[in-house]
């Protein structure tokens, strides 16, 4: 672990009465590459969030919807374990077995002496420090599509793909349930980046029309990963409620 941060560019955000710490690794960032492709969209976006000058009033607009208070339609215990086995069939979601969030976050954990491995948010800012593929924390997004606003945990880097990453902790027995809950709220983050990572001049920047975008779910015993694009395929299915 890193004794001492790599240049981190740091603004608090107050919406409503929740103080969110934007923090951007510019060192990781630059290290693993930000003049072309994804990764100089993604530079532009964080430039404007760290310069302030993002829609901040849609935050606070009565109008517009925090992700977090997407859900999943009301069903019963046997439709929940349907749908979530048919997500994992079809491959729409994947229990990822590679994925380094979970050895990283359970190493963090022993590190502060935390055995419950569940561990507020304050945590993440290891990976800020220390894992060099983790780029930026509470990165906040919006869409004037769909009249939503949020806060990305975690943004990373990996395997040629943006990461967006929302931590939630809790029990091994509860983790299923608890990240099968998750999907509205973390695919709507992943729909938010694509589209801001996509409104940049693509051409000037050597980068295709779509984004690269994965989202990831974890917790410190497992991590869901999936397409930016099942916020379309549940909205479209009538999995989601909120909007």
């Amino acid at each position: 672990m890193h004794d001492e941060p790599d240049e981190i560019v740091r603004r608090e955000y107050r919406h409503g009465k929740v103080a969110y710490g934007f923090q951007w690794n510019k060192t990781h960032h630059e290290k693993l590459g930000s003049k072309e492709g994804d990764l100089a969209s993604l530079w532009a976006h964080l430039s404007i969030i760290s310069g302030g000058k993002f829609p901040s009033e849609r935050f606070v607009d009565p109008f517009y919807v925090r992700s977090s208070t997407l859900k999943l339609p009301k069903m019963s215990s046997t439709k929940k374990v349907a749908l979530r086995e048919r997500l994992l069939r079809t491959g729409s979601v994947v229990r990822s077995m590679e994925s380094s969030l979970v050895p990283k976050i359970r190493e963090y954990h022993r590190n502060r002496d935390e055995m419950s491995y569940s561990a507020d948010h304050g945590i993440l800012k290891q990976f800020l420090n220390s894992d060099l593929d983790t780029i930026a924390i509470e990165v906040p997004v919006w869409s004037d599509r769909y009249k939503l606003t949020g806060h990305v945990d975690l943004i990373r880097y990996v395997d040629g793909k943006i990461q967006v990453c929302d931590y939630k902790p809790g029990s091994l027995e509860s983790t299923a349930n608890r990240f099968l809950h998750s999907l509205p709220q973390v695919s709507a983050y992943g729909e938010m980046v694509a589209h801001h990572l996509a409104d940049t001049l693509r051409s000037a920047l050597n980068a295709p029309l779509l984004p690269r975008v994965r989202c990831c779910v974890f917790d410190a015993h497992s991590c869901w990963e999936f397409g930016a694009e099942l916020f379309v395929s549940l909205l479209e299915s009538g999995y989601l409620e909120g909007l």
